[in-house]
């Protein structure tokens, strides 16, 4: 029996076992083991022996029951040991706290511990700190964790890892928009996060590491669990022109975000600047009401916007159907208490799911079961399932925008002096009130030193204690304090008692590549690797070994970034001099101590203390000049400097390192070889490369020395492409010595290396000869004085600005950079001040012969780092200049098409200019050739013209010989060579010659793509064509006449007094006219020094574009050389000079009378030129009796006038009007020229051969005869004058502006006019001569017909009906672009396009320049024809012709105006993009485009294009624009949005009377009385002056009058009173 009570009870323990859930360990059935050691290893026999046989087996009398005694008594003491062991196991298990579980119980409230955490957890954190290189956050029961940062977002990481591959002058030139942490983050910012790893280490202890991905947080989430109104965490993946592209780490889903759902967030958390990639957001989505099924395989695109507000309210619900996979921390949910437990936490249900609140998380200390609870989800434990909540306020209501909390102000040491007992917690602590509301808790550990024995006993409710803040706890919204004594005397650092300056003791906690951290106390800094001695240690691990102490000083302390940097340097730590920390220290003659941050080429950056930083240009360094400053100074370098100037504002200061009190930096000459001397030649070896060239040693004499990068090459590219291409160890042949200062310089330039080989060298200033031409390097450039040239062995000279070029020096003087090498003449030099002057003209320096080095040099030094650079090879070796390769389509810029290579897979560009037509539309593979070879972006230079790749595919094998001249055309153009295919014998063969023909030529090139050329082969190797452009053969004669042109040194002589050829460039009216002369140079010819003797309207005997012989005079002022025409200058006779020249003051008299041209007139006086540089006034009241028409002309400077010297004073000379040249010639005067044509004045005064024996009844009839009958006398009589007098019209008529439209059917009323019906010229002539002349009064009345007759013609409303009735008009008028229109008109209405357009192009040739809107006009009608009846390509080039002539933007205007009105809404869009790119600073162009979006209904891409208006223009066009919007919204689109952003201007500028006057207008026209009411009562009660306030209380009454009724006027005008009586 009691062996089956215990088989019994076993089997009911094991029964019990197998009934525990999956998650208990089974029972064991334990049995006797007994170890057979017969079998030590690998097959142990074990035997099992029951508990029942042990008794009978022990009184068997066994032998060997001795064998197994001792086995036994092993075996029992094994058996205890594992006893003992798994109850220590057991009890260590109990002491843990238990995972909850989630299946059918309830889960237990409970809190975050670091047992708990478990890799791939989602939590929810707050962005505690923010530092460089990771974030530290702050998890929920004081925990914290770290997040890396290569742990925010795939977009950021690969923006990172471009970075990463760029140099530091790369980033310094371009704009790399990749944004540092503290940009993305801030403190306060509640993200959720991955739980990646949790790590223990000896030095911090726990390690848990974070990830913010959203692919890691989103990652069980699909686009079908996607529901509208859900808010979901994602990061900003690229910025694009509409919005932003949104990161959710969904599969199969792409999210973007409108630029206006981003308004709000950005106004709020970016302080009005555009998100930027890697930016975290809480986003709400937007669904809409068709939301539709996902296809399986199909990409869905969701909108989201980040509103705040509206993702703060965001809440998932029961309809949604969200599975437990679906839940991330951070959504909130509606919980329903279903237990309360004794810890304090509740159990609640949400949703389908059940989850538990701990204590700490409640925001109401005393719930009960059934209570509905507004939560958010706080973690997920991933094995658990556990879910935990959270109900604190900062939690439930962010909506992406971090709060400012009253636990900002906390910091770790404050001490607080009142802390008020809330209540006891004998687990967590005791939970005190502190200033502003903030909750502070004290663990148990931190109340005393001793023991505390009963803590509600000591720390009885609202008992006042002085606690200290050990920390801050971001997440349970409470600070973290101790009350134990042994705090208050411990020292505790913080950020906040620590300033720049200050010294502290330090201990090194490691040394890492960018300096080494240290610590004090509680904080952390880091020393960085500049700073960690005075001199750069070649092995900084042996003086920084952790926990060795240092002293250092504090350079910056960044309270914002929370990062504390230091210096260990002995010189800073120990100096005597003033620290400087502000800018309020600073005084003119300071000394202080700094260290050098930067060394440029124009001067050294020096840093001081707290950022303050000072610039010390080149001149100041020392006082010996230092003209490589990297070469003396280096990084970190400790120096002394004097305080010269600085600009608070702009938080710029000057310094120098001049000084009476330290030794000059550079005064030390450089150590050279025994056998040194400028200008030999020297073998190099290279020791380094740095940016701006390289340390070399010289040849076995191991001196150091140094090679410029600017002076390996004549040619920039060449430089650039020789530093890629020489390594360190590389030796450098035929270099020389350039200088020798504080650095021993070389040069590897050809131009100085052959100057030094071919001329005796030149070290002295006494040395050099006026005449001397030596290569040189730019210096500076200086905009007042000129180009300063460095000359070999230091020498230094100044090319003056009108010596830069021979002509645009201005333009030249651009071109130039420093650094860049020249050729100078030297013009004068001065040995007592060290200086000379040179020139870098051509036709000073250019001797007629072009150097092909450049270009051998250059092709060399591109095979060497394409070809043949092994492994480092930039581009395939197996591709060459001149290859045919297969390309396909990538995409197209502004200028070129970009192609890969098939084979290579380069990318490949091919400029506009050389590609076939049809390839713009071919998007797939092409064949081109290469031309080029890019090493900045690896890419190569294509052609993909069909003509010209099969011309190199099937070229000709005829080796070229040197000196042979052949055909080629112009493929490519770079900076230094230019590409060319040679035709003829050598056809399809590619040719390299140099782009420029000299050093100076600044202004080349010369020549355009697909131009035919004639090149002299110079040099064939490596399979290269190297030539130069056959330019003409130079003259070598010392002087020579060429056609009576003065020819000298195979150049034109410009000296005074030769006479040279030019080309007629522009008519100037009322000055002269401009010459081009040869060579480049401009000349300007004064009206006076046109003829001998002076021609009424001397400018019609001059056209543009003439060639002109001219005589120089002298060269004027702006490099412009004064000319004359006078045939007795160019050919010394003066026998025929009818007007001598008037050459000064002193070569008149009063008395004498001179004659001249009027070109000013003024309210009283008339300006005259009576020679070239001399003027004359005259008395207005002498032209009194001139008809106006004569006035005109003679103020427009067209007729000769004769005048009489009064008075001379000084240089002012008066005279008095006599006469004014009539046209001699033709026996008309210049008035009655001025009459129109068209009449003939002396026909108008015709009578019969009885003269004035004819009465009123016989002129009768003629006043009666049909309008046909004068049309045709008018007609014949306009063609027959126009025959005639062609050359005697004089056009100057002015423009008449017409505000109406034609009237084309007006009637032509010709004026009464006399004996009008004979038309033969030859009675004519004989009446006239008989005829006596007609009486004062009668001439006034005939020219006032007229006048009314040419005014209505002009003005429409006598309407021409035939061609030669507008001929007569443009004639009359050339100048007016309304009568040219009409003229366009008349043909279009017969369909005669062609000659329309013939008319137009006349328009733009005859029309003066000077008349820019009556051109426009033009301009404008000819755009509306080829818009009407041409083609698009048609269109294109007169609007190109258009741009080039006029103002682009007026004329894009225009075309965008024709395009709306003729319906190509498209077209109109495309230029107003393009407008938009092209004048972005330009607010009108903004708002016609909105405009033309709102009037066809495209109000969201309207509102789309405010948001990238306002980042192009200025913001004092941001409040204008946004109004104008505003008005458009109230037009055109949504009336409530137009009010919510005149709102939001009113916020800033609330005093602005227009904008409340536009306001109050708008919502009056859209009808909203009442709400006009509302802003009226708004805008009276403002502060304003009473001007403005009268004029809305003036509005107000307006609108009641109309509006409202007599009770809301009688208020109106009661407030108004109070108004009054209260001011």
């Amino acid at each position: 029996m009691p062996q089956k009570s215990a088989s019994f009870k076993r089997g009911k323990v094991k029964a019990k076992s197998q009934s525990k859930t999956s998650t208990d360990e089974p029972a064991v059935k334990k049995k006797k083991v007994i170890k057979d050691e017969n079998f030590p290893r690998g097959g142990g026999v074990w035997k099992i022996q029951d508990s029942s046989d042990q008794s009978s087996s022990q009184n068997i009398a066994n032998p060997d029951a001795e064998l197994f005694k001792e086995v036994d008594e092993q075996h029992k003491s094994l058996q205890s040991r594992r006893k003992k062991k798994e109850e220590a196991k057991k009890s260590k298990a109990q002491q843990k706290p238990r995972v909850p579980i989630l299946v059918d119980n309830q889960p237990e409230p409970h809190l975050l511990t670091r047992q708990i955490l478990a890799p791939g957890m989602l939590v929810l954190g707050c962005v505690k700190e923010v530092h460089e290189y990771n974030l530290i956050i702050s998890l929920p029961n004081n925990l914290s964790g770290t997040v890396a940062l290569t742990q925010i977002s795939p977009a950021y990481t690969q923006q990172l890892q471009r970075l990463t591959q760029l140099s530091e002058e790369d980033v310094a030139n371009e704009e790399t928009d990749v944004a540092d942490l503290h940009t993305l983050f801030k403190v306060g910012t509640i993200v959720p996060c991955k739980v990646l790893s949790v790590q223990t280490t000896k030095q911090s202890g726990v390690k848990i590491n974070l990830s913010l991905n959203p692919a890691d947080i989103n990652r069980d989430l699909t686009s079908e669990s996607l529901h509208n109104g859900m808010s979901i965490f994602g990061s900003i993946s690229s910025v694009e022109d509409r919005g932003y592209v949104v990161d959710l780490g969904i599969r199969g889903v792409k999210t973007f975000m409108k630029s206006l759902d981003a308004e709000k967030f950005i106004q709020l958390h970016n302080e009005g600047y555009s998100l930027k990639v890697g930016q975290p957001v809480y986003c709400g989505l937007k669904l809409g009401e068709d939301r539709m099924e996902r296809v399986a395989g199909d990409t869905r695109t969701v909108n989201v916007m980040i509103d705040p507000v509206e993702v703060s309210v965001s809440q998932l619900k029961g309809e949604m159907d969200v599975k437990f996979n679906n839940l991330v921390p951070g959504m909130r949910v509606a919980a329903r208490v279903t237990k309360v437990c004794d810890n304090g936490g509740v159990v609640v249900k949400f949703l389908s799911f059940k989850g538990s609140i701990p204590v700490t998380h409640l925001s109401s200390r005393s719930p009960t079961k059934g209570d509905q609870l507004k939560a958010s989800i706080l973690y997920i434990h991933p094995t658990t399932k556990a879910v935990v909540l959270t109900t604190l306020p900062h939690i439930l209501d962010y909506g992406g925008v971090p709060q400012n909390t009253a636990l900002t102000q906390y910091d770790k040491g404050d001490i607080v002096e009142e802390a008020r007992v809330l209540y006891t917690d004998l687990k967590r602590g005791v939970y005190f009130r502190v200033e502003d509301g903030v909750t502070a808790l004290a663990s148990p550990k931190n109340l005393s030193d001793e023991k505390n024995s009963d803590m509600k006993v000591n720390f009885k409710r609202g008992t006042v204690h002085r606690c200290r803040v050990l920390g801050v706890d971001w997440m349970d919204n409470v600070v973290h304090v101790g009350l134990k004594k042994s705090l208050f005397s411990k020292s505790f650092l913080s950020l906040k008692s620590l300033h720049p300056g200050d010294l502290l003791e330090c201990e090194v906690v490691e040394l890492r590549d960018k300096g080494a951290i240290v610590k004090a106390g509680n904080i952390s800094g880091i020393i960085p690797s500049m700073h960690l001695a005075d001199i750069p240690l070649k092995m900084p691990e042996k003086k920084f070994t952790s926990g060795c102490k240092i002293k250092c000083r504090i350079l910056k302390n960044d309270l914002v970034k929370k990062s504390l940097v230091l210096t260990a340097k002995k010189s800073l730590i120990h100096t005597q001099l003033p620290l400087l920390t502000d800018f309020a220290q600073l005084e003119k003659g300071l000394q202080v101590e700094g260290y050098i941050i930067k060394t440029y080429s124009k001067g050294v950056l020096v840093g001081f203390y707290d950022n303050v930083k000072g610039f010390v240009p080149k001149k100041e360094l020392s006082t010996e000049e230092i003209s490589h400053p990297e070469k003396v100074f280096y990084t970190g370098q400790v120096v002394k400097c004097l305080v010269l100037d600085w600009n608070t504002e702009k938080g710029t200061l000057t310094l120098s390192f001049k000084s009476d009190d330290w030794e000059q930096h550079g005064s030390r000459l450089a150590d050279v070889p025994e056998d040194f001397q400028i200008g030999k030649t020297v073998d190099c070896k290279v020791r380094q490369k740095s940016k701006t060239g390289l340390d070399v040693v010289i040849g076995t004499s191991g001196v150091s020395a140094f090679l410029p990068r600017i002076h390996l090459s004549d040619s920039k590219a060449t430089c650039d492409l020789q530093m890629e291409v020489i390594k360190p160890d590389s030796v450098l042949r035929n270099c020389v010595y350039l200088s020798h200062s504080s650095v021993l310089i070389l040069s590897r330039r050809k131009s100085i290396v052959d100057y030094f080989k071919e001329n005796v060298v030149v070290t002295n200033i006494t040395d050099l000869k006026d005449g001397m031409l030596i290569p040189g390097t730019v210096k500076s450039i200086h905009p007042r004085y000129g180009i300063f040239v460095e000359l070999p062995a230091g020498l230094v000279g100044l090319a003056p600005n009108r010596y830069v070029s021979d002509r645009q020096w201005q333009r030249a003087k651009e071109q130039y950079y420093t650094g860049q090498a020249v050729i100078a003449r030297i013009l004068q030099t001065n040995a007592q001040d060290n200086k000379c002057l040179v020139s870098l003209r051509m036709q000073e320096c250019y001797q007629g012969n072009t150097d092909a080095s450049i270009v051998e040099e250059y092709l060399l030094a591109l095979d060497i780092l394409c070809k043949h650079g092994g492994k480092t090879s930039m581009f395939a070796p197996d591709i060459e200049i001149g290859d045919i390769c297969t390309a396909f389509y990538l995409g197209r810029s502004d200028d070129k098409i970009v192609y890969k290579l098939t084979d290579h897979g380069l990318t490949a560009k091919c400029p506009l200019d050389l590609m076939d037509d049809e390839d713009d539309d071919n998007m797939s593979s092409v064949e081109v050739a290469v031309l080029n070879f890019n090493t900045k972006d690896t890419s190569v230079d294509v052609v993909s013209n069909k003509e010209v790749v099969t011309a190199i595919k099937e070229k000709l094998q005829t080796k070229g010989k040197v000196h042979q001249k052949v055909k080629g055309k112009v493929l490519l153009i770079c900076d230094e060579v230019t590409v060319v295919i040679l035709q003829g014998s050598l056809r399809g063969q590619v040719a390299h010659i140099p782009t420029k023909k000299h050093l100076n030529d600044v202004l080349g090139p010369s020549f355009s793509v697909a131009q035919q050329l004639t090149i002299s082969i110079q040099k064939i190797f490596n399979g290269h064509v190297v030539g130069v452009l056959d330019y003409p053969p130079h003259r070598q004669t010392n002087r020579q006449t060429v056609d009576g042109l003065d020819f000298e040194n195979g150049k034109f002589n410009l000296d005074p007094g030769n006479v040279v050829e030019g080309r007629l460039q522009k008519l100037k009216k009322r000055s002269g006219i401009l010459v081009n002369l040869v060579g480049g140079a401009k000349g300007i010819v004064c009206l006076t020094d046109l003829f001998d003797e002076y021609q009424n309207d001397p400018l019609t005997y001059f056209k543009q574009g003439q060639h002109l012989k001219c005589y120089v005079i002298d060269l004027g002022p702006r490099q412009t050389y004064q000319l004359s025409l006078r045939k007795s200058r160019i050919t010394n006779d003066k026998s025929d000079v009818k007007d001598p020249e008037v050459l000064g003051v002193k070569s008149i008299r009063v008395g004498q009378v001179v004659r001249g041209y009027i070109i000013k007139k003024t309210s009283s006086d008339i300006l005259v030129r009576i020679g070239r540089d001399l003027f004359g006034t005259i008395d207005g009241a002498d032209f009194s009796q001139i008809d106006r028409r004569t006035k005109r002309l003679l103020f427009n400077g067209k007729i000769v006038i004769s005048a009489k010297i009064t008075s001379l004073e000084g240089d002012k000379v008066k005279m008095k009007f006599l006469s004014y040249k009539k046209d001699e010639t033709k026996g008309k005067t210049i008035k009655r020229q001025h009459s129109m044509n068209s009449v003939d004045s002396e026909d108008s005064r015709k009578v019969n051969s009885e003269g004035d024996s004819e009465d009123e009844s016989e002129k009768q009839p003629r006043k009666k005869k049909t309008k046909k009958m004068r049309e045709n006398n008018e007609s014949d009589i306009l063609t027959e004058e126009s025959h005639n007098n062609t050359r005697d019209r004089l056009s100057e008529l002015p423009s008449l502006k017409i505000d109406q439209a034609f009237s084309w059917d007006a009637d032509l009323t010709l004026p009464p006019t006399d004996g009008a019906g004979s038309s033969s010229d030859e009675t004519d002539t004989e009446e006239n001569l008989r005829k006596p002349q007609k009486s004062k009064k009668d001439k006034k009345k005939e020219e006032c017909m007229l006048f009314e007759f040419e005014k209505k013609q002009l003005e429409g409303v006598v309407q021409p009906e035939k061609a030669d009735d507008f001929e007569r008009l443009v004639l009359q008028s050339p100048d007016s672009s309304l009568v040219w229109i009409r003229y366009m008109a008349y043909h279009l209405e017969s369909s005669e396009i062609e000659k329309a357009q013939a008319v137009a192009e006349r328009a733009l040739k005859t029309i003066s320049f000077r008349e820019e809107q009556e051109r426009l006009n033009v301009w404008v009608a000819y755009l509306n024809l080829e818009n009407m009846y041409g083609t698009p390509a048609q269109l294109q080039k007169v609007l190109e012709r258009a741009v080039q002539q006029n103002e682009p933007l007026n004329v894009y205007q225009q075309l965008v105006s024709i395009y709306i009105k003729s319906g190509k809404l498209e077209e109109a869009e495309q230029l107003y993009s393009k407008m938009v790119k092209k004048h972005s600073a330009n607010k009108s162009v903004w708002l016609g485009f909105g405009e033309f979006l709102f009037r066809n209904g495209r109000a969201e891409s309207a509102r789309k294009l405010l948001q990238r208006s306002l980042n192009s223009l200025e913001k004092r066009d941001h409040v204008e624009t946004i109004s104008k919007f505003a008005q458009m919204e109230f037009k055109y689109g949504d009336a409530e949005r137009g009010k919510t952003m005149f709102e939001n201007i009113l916020v800033n500028y609330p005093r602005r009377t227009d904008l409340w006057s536009i306001y109050i207008d708008m919502v009056v026209k859209v009808g909203d009385i009442e709400g006009a009411r509302l802003l009226f009562e708004r805008v009276i009660n403002l502060q304003m002056a009473m001007k403005k306030m009268k004029f809305f209380f003036k509005k107000f009454l307006d609108f009641e009058e109309k509006h409202g009724d007599e009770f809301t006027v009688a208020s109106v005008k009661q407030k108004a009173q109070e108004y009054v009586d209260s001011h």
